[in-house]
């Protein structure tokens, strides 16, 4: 294989609560003063780094840690810059998309909402000074927020639209009466004003969900969507509307949301032979020990996917990135 294949990677679907270091965070919460529930470093780790399979729902404990360290316009700032600066380091990535909740960092108001969302492009900004990459944030909004909340979100998604967020997205663990029409016009209006639109369903939640998501929020790209691949009408749906998947493999598996790599070579090859388009990306790079450059090279180890996928992929990248 040429050993350029593995150059000029992108990473689409990198969340920021797992994309930063154990020792930056631990090095953040005390300069900050933050409580940490374990005293000792090396024990901290098994806070910020999943080894194991874990359930999907619990996985989302996980980021109210880092979360909360990360609650502050100083530590958002470090954390994008050093999400991005880690990606072109070890991962070879010179696109790459950052999605995170801004009501998620700060404070349960203590911070002014658009000083955090400024931080993160600062951090994104001086990045891309230093290092050749191309970046875009992604807002999220949370499943466990009221409408009025998520609107607040999208509407900073479209107030900053012009100096770096390029996306809106939907994330967060599952809950009991939560309706994706509570979302729509959240949605629509930041689709209006150009932001492109990205919905994690599909995951570990039912096919059903990704119909509704399809058909109500016509989103752009679909973040994971694994579960489409038993539902032939569903991919042929995905396919007629351009809908790209960001598939995050270790995740899915870490996650048990997939039984093994097996099913993961299953999913794939259904989405390659019916001409489902996806990407390739990390989901968690620090969470779940990997990035996008290891993801790949897991793959075609495995013999998932074979160099000219690959390629096809890195086409795909530039195709649905958001960042223009």
């Amino acid at each position: 294989m040429d050993k350029k294949t593995l150059y000029n990677l992108a990473d689409l679907h990198v969340h920021l609560g797992s994309a930063s270091t154990a020792h930056l965070l631990w090095e953040m919460a005390h300069q900050r003063g933050v409580t940490l529930p374990e005293k000792n470093y090396w024990k901290f780790l098994d806070l910020v780094k999943i080894d194991h399979k874990i359930d999907f729902q619990s996985y989302h404990g996980y980021f109210d840690m880092t979360q909360m360290i990360q609650s502050s316009p100083d530590s958002i700032e470090k954390s994008v810059h050093e999400a991005i600066s880690l990606s072109y380091r070890k991962a070879n990535v010179d696109l790459i998309e950052i999605r995170f909740n801004p009501m998620r960092r700060n404070k349960d108001k203590l911070y002014d909402l658009d000083r955090v969302i400024f931080s993160a492009i600062v951090g994104m900004k001086k990045a891309s000074m230093i290092y050749p990459v191309k970046a875009g944030l992604i807002l999220e909004m949370d499943r466990r927020f009221n409408e009025k909340t998520n609107m607040i979100i999208a509407q900073k998604a479209i107030k900053f639209k012009n100096e770096g967020v390029v996306g809106l997205d939907l994330s967060g663990p599952n809950v009991e009466g939560f309706e994706m029409k509570s979302i729509q016009k959240a949605v629509e209006k930041a689709k209006s004003a150009g932001l492109g639109i990205t919905i994690h369903t599909g995951e570990a939640q039912p096919v059903e969900e990704m119909w509704e998501v399809v058909e109500r929020l016509q989103p752009d790209r679909i973040g994971h969507g694994i579960k489409s691949y038993t539902d032939e009408k569903l991919m042929s749906e995905l396919i007629k509307r351009d809908i790209c998947l960001e598939v995050c493999p270790t995740s899915n598996v870490i996650l048990s949301v997939v039984k093994n790599w097996l099913e993961v070579n299953t999913i794939l090859d259904t989405f390659m032979d019916r001409g489902v388009q996806f990407t390739i990306n990390s989901d968690g790079p620090v969470f779940y020990n990997t990035n996008v450059k290891l993801e790949i090279e897991k793959l075609l180890e495995k013999e998932i996917l074979e160099e000219q996928d690959v390629l096809k992929i890195k086409e795909n990248y530039k195709k649905y990135s958001f960042v223009g």
